[in-house]
């Protein structure tokens, strides 16, 4: 484990890095381009990240499982295999936006109209973009990947913020975007080129086939898990204005660093576990996986909960008092990723994405139904009661599934003990801070600043004052083998396994 945790904080801490240049935009571009063109940027991210998460399938991130199983001839047409995919389906998406513009909500239509080039630009360059998100993991070069996102998190966010604060318009904003992808792209190309290499024809039917098989289904469970995870947000944009819109996003961004501590988690383990799943160690993989969640819910707990219970103030000091309505709704996400445990490396490993993506199918139309009538009656924090609702009875069923599958009781799937002891130590630091917060009354950057600050020394004394710090320093020492110590000789030993 502890090779997995020196790469873990390298990575979590350049993703970290990232996501707090990525907080830096909106903070500046809201006192910049206004209410309205600000949440036209966020409209624009909506559409680009919707695509990228319709058109990949999880052809990218199933080179995390492939990598460590293939010589290195069958990663050069793996790559390639990736390559083709994401040009079909990022011309194909971006074919449908064009001709079917006039449906999408009033917002989008005008910046279609206004941006159109500059938008299908960008899609092509950022959907090709998504492999150095998992490549140079999958390669096993963790260092370079977290360089690489230090990189371009910076420069991107030097191009936008510079041309915000210049020209204080959304045209110059999106152009600053566009070039920023262009650079990420250019990286890329650079990493294929020296690390891996890269077979585009001809193309291996069979091969092809083989990957195709383990990725559609995770596929299209994620494209269904995207559609649940953004209903609420394509309902906020249908039935309220772009300025309420842009203050429903703020809920999300404030979210975005918990979800890349799970994602840095899912993709550093992914490639572990397939390598003990090759070789039949299901205790160990199983292991390796509790062990990740509990240390990264060491983390993560007391970050929500010192959150959940300042909420306001931090809102207010980032984006200013307008912002503050949308503190419910963060508050709703928080709780739901509280009890958001990584269980996709699980699935991945033991081939489970049919069972994934008829769960997803299942949960769609609650969460949309949800969505539509808690924004109907409860405006926008209703709205985010969906998606919370069906991630709870997503996590029942999957933890059921997985049971079966690998003849495990639900209860040693998780190691529900230890986050209990985090969830509960990390939820009374967090009541006692806000108390003490609500008798002194200190201004609202004192408290948007020292307030989590003080749940989270606070949680950091009880660890260490009790002696828990222990426990989480044993599980880093559960120990891997390298996951490159058994590339097979032949291509084919890799593609004819079945689910």
């Amino acid at each position: 484990m502890a090779p997995i945790f020196r790469q873990g904080i390298a990575l979590s801490a350049a993703r970290y890095i990232e996501q707090v240049t990525m907080l830096l935009t909106p903070v500046v571009l809201v006192r910049t381009i206004g209410p309205t063109s600000f949440g036209e940027y966020r409209l624009f991210w909506l559409l680009v990240s919707t695509v990228a998460l319709l058109i990949s399938f999880d052809m990218p991130r199933s080179l995390l499982f492939f990598f460590v199983r293939l010589d290195s001839q069958g990663r050069r047409l793996y790559v390639g295999q990736t390559v083709l995919f994401l040009l079909a389906t990022t011309m194909v998406a971006t074919l449908l936006i064009f001709v079917f513009g006039e449906a999408l909500p009033s917002g989008m239509k005008d910046l279609l109209h206004e941006h159109g080039f500059l938008l299908a630009a960008f899609l092509l360059v950022w959907n090709f973009g998504l492999l150095l998100d998992v490549l140079p993991n999958a390669a096993g070069q963790v260092r370079w990947q977290a360089q690489a996102i230090l990189i371009t998190s910076v420069l991107r966010t030097a191009l936008i913020v510079s041309a915000a604060v210049v020209f204080q318009r959304i045209e110059a904003v999106l152009v600053a975007a566009l070039i920023a992808a262009c650079m990420r792209l250019g990286l890329l190309a650079y990493f294929i080129a020296r690390y891996c290499g890269i077979r585009l024809f001809p193309l291996d039917k069979q091969q092809f086939r083989a990957q195709l098989r383990y990725a559609l289904p995770f596929g299209v469970a994620v494209l269904l898990w995207s559609m649940r995870k953004q209903a609420e947000q394509w309902i906020v944009a249908t039935v309220f204005s772009s300025r309420e819109f842009g203050i429903f996003s703020v809920a999300t961004t404030l979210l975005m660093p918990f979800g890349v501590l799970r994602d840095v988690l899912g993709n550093l383990l992914l490639p572990k576990m397939s390598h003990l799943h090759s070789l039949g160690r299901h205790e160990e993989l199983l292991r390796l996986n509790n062990q990740g969640n509990v240390i990264i819910s060491a983390v993560m707990f007391p970050a929500i909960a010192a959150l959940f219970a300042f909420s306001d103030e931090v809102i207010q000091f980032l984006f200013t008092k307008e912002y503050v309505s949308g503190s419910p709704v963060l508050r709703i996400y928080l709780v739901q990723t509280l009890i958001s445990a990584e269980m996709t490396t699980l699935l991945n490993v033991f081939r489970q994405g049919s069972a994934n993506m008829r769960y997803e199918a299942s949960i769609l139309p609650f969460a949309v139904i949800t969505s539509l009538v808690g924004a109907w009656y409860f405006g926008l924090p209703g709205a985010a009661i969906g998606s919370a609702l069906a991630t709870f009875v997503w996590y029942t069923l999957c933890l059921r599934r997985l049971s079966n599958v690998m003849d495990v009781p639900v209860a040693r799937l998780q190691d529900w003990k230890n986050l209990g002891i985090i969830w509960s130590v990390s939820a009374v630091c967090a009541l006692v801070v806000r108390v003490s917060a609500d008798l002194l009354k200190p201004s609202v950057p004192i408290a948007a600043i020292v307030g989590p600050a003080a749940v989270l020394v606070l949680y950091a004394a009880i660890v260490f004052v009790t002696g828990y710090y222990r426990t989480l320093a044993e599980m880093r020492r559960f120990d891997v083998p390298e996951s490159n110590d058994h590339l097979p000789t032949r291509q084919v030993t890799v593609v004819s396994t079945r689910s």
